[in-house]
């Protein structure tokens, strides 16, 4: 009986050697991360919906950044940061002087932006004109 299991282990080590060198790592495949493309996305002309209707929000290559409605129009300069989806506009004002407001990317196509403005708790929806 102590044979079978001493030939039993010898044999359950020959079988995990062969296995371990059997799979081996190829080095010649590289891992392939996600790509974040949230920035070229962000690049262009939003028309917002919901409560942002008549709001235009235009982000230029040059991180500057346009916001538009009846009542004002705003611009200044974004920055974008792609671990956190998130950017933050900066900007000046009359009253208050420099000033910013951090967004965060809720959801990003082609055709729709979802944002959240970390101020309040909604998400505003907007279409790419």
């Amino acid at each position: 009986m102590r044979t079978f299991r001493l030939i039993g282990t010898t044999l359950l080590m020959v079988m995990l050697a062969v296995n371990f060198t059997a799979c081996s790592y190829d080095d010649n495949n590289e891992l392939s991360l996600p790509v974040d493309n949230t920035l070229e996305l962000l690049i262009g002309t939003w028309q917002g919906t919901g409560e942002a209707e008549g709001e235009t929000l235009t982000f230029n290559k040059d991180n500057t950044y346009t916001e538009q409605s009846e009542d004002y129009t705003q611009s200044g300069t974004f920055e974008y940061f792609p671990n956190r989806y998130m950017f933050v506009t900066y900007y000046t004002t009359t009253n208050w002087g420099e000033e910013n407001t951090i967004y965060t990317v809720v959801k990003i196509t082609k055709e729709e932006l979802y944002l959240n403005d970390n101020g309040h708790s909604d998400i505003v929806i907007y279409k790419r004109k």
